[in-house]
């Protein structure tokens, strides 16, 4: 198996007026080439990362409804 570098990700928004939010999304594990880390590999990795954050949220409804904003 090959080594490789684990780091957590936090992601804070910070809107004009409102107070920052935001948390821990996951871990983040980029394989090493050898004994080199590779920035394309931790762009992918975080990409990737950020993907399944994005999707779990869509999937568990944690977004607000849009019908909500109407009323």
């Amino acid at each position: 198996m090959a080594a490789e570098i684990t780091a957590p990700v936090e992601v804070t928004t910070r809107l004009p007026g409102a107070v920052p939010i935001g948390g821990h999304i996951g871990t983040l594990a980029v394989a090493l080439r050898g004994e080199t880390l590779h920035a394309e590999d931790v762009y992918r990795a975080l990409g990737e990362l950020l993907v399944e954050a994005g999707n779990y949220i869509i999937d568990n409804a944690a977004l607000p409804d849009a019908s909500e904003d109407d009323a």
